[in-house]
């Protein structure tokens, strides 16, 4: 059967228009995908323009409470610093060895320093009230120390090999530190058990000057607090949460947090203690030391 020429070009322009239509429906596929992504990107730079805009009374409020908080902590932590190193050198002066070596004040600041580290995490999310109740712990390590003998064998060369688990809490990572017994015990074996007293004297004296600082600075602590705890609640009634903001979220609740820490940083179960002989001389300068010794890093906390 022959086919005719006019049916050729029939079949042709079937074909041609089909492969038109095909074309017109892919060109408008693409078409809507690309209108719906530029609205989609035009929403979303909307929405980040709205939240800058609705967020930027809160960047001047942490901006704000955050420089009062810092000039306060610079006010504090040479006063901090000074009083730890200040037990550690009234230590010293107790010594009755007639080695003198290592220093007791060495050994005073390896002990609190090992304290800093172990509860160095916690410093970054940890209520003030919590840490430094746990902290208080380090009174009562008299007996333990009497009982403390460093038992451990000596590594190999393959000790390295061998993975060892990690302390899961500050006070494991301290109670499993040869480091802090081995200077403690070094502290009670050269300084009289009857001195020990005289010694926590000394101690209170070395720490009046930051007590009295911290103490004066509290109120004002508390108030910078509240502030982003009212910000806080008055963001729950908005459409977008502070914690979900880029580069403010999570600053604005670490630096609410390291107020509330700051501001417990101080030894309240010292108050009145003056008149009281206390037998645990050395074991109390060893807590207040490491509360005054954290106080005096908080620009390193959460950075070991």
């Amino acid at each position: 059967m022959e086919i005719k020429i006019s049916e050729l070009i029939a079949l042709f322009s079937l074909i041609v228009a089909f492969l038109a239509y095909r074309h017109a429906v892919k060109s408008s596929l693409s078409t809507a995908k690309q209108m719906q992504r530029i609205s989609e990107d035009h929403l979303q730079l909307t929405s980040n323009v709205a939240l800058t805009e609705s967020s930027q009374k809160y960047v001047r409020l942490l901006s704000k409470v955050n420089g009062e908080f810092e000039k306060i902590v610079k006010s504090l932590s040479y006063p901090a610093l000074k009083a730890s190193t200040e037990i550690g050198e009234t230590l010293d002066r107790y010594d009755n060895s007639s080695i003198g070596h290592p220093y007791l004040r060495h050994c005073f600041h390896n002990a609190i320093t090992v304290v800093r580290e172990a509860y160095d995490h916690e410093l970054t999310y940890q209520t003030g009230l919590n840490l430094t109740s746990r902290v208080r712990s380090l009174k009562f390590i008299k007996d333990d120390v009497s009982h403390y003998e460093n038992t451990q064998p000596e590594k190999s060369i393959f000790s390295f090999l061998k993975k060892e688990r990690a302390p899961s809490t500050p006070e494991e990572y301290i109670n499993l530190s040869t480091v802090f017994w081995d200077s403690v015990k070094e502290i009670y074996t050269r300084i009289p058990s009857n001195k020990e007293a005289e010694v926590f004297k000394d101690t209170l004296s070395v720490l009046k000057e930051y007590i009295q600082l911290h103490e004066s600075k509290r109120e004002i602590l508390e108030n910078l607090e509240s502030e982003l705890e009212q910000a806080i609640k008055e963001n729950s009634l908005e459409m977008f949460e502070i914690r979900d903001i880029p580069n403010l979220g999570q600053k604005f609740y670490r630096v609410k947090g390291d107020i509330g820490r700051f501001r417990e940083l101080y030894s309240p179960d010292f108050h009145g203690i003056e008149s009281a002989p206390v037998t645990d001389g050395i074991s109390y300068s060893i807590y207040a030391g490491s509360i005054a010794f954290i106080a005096s890093q908080h620009f390193m906390w959460g950075k070991i």
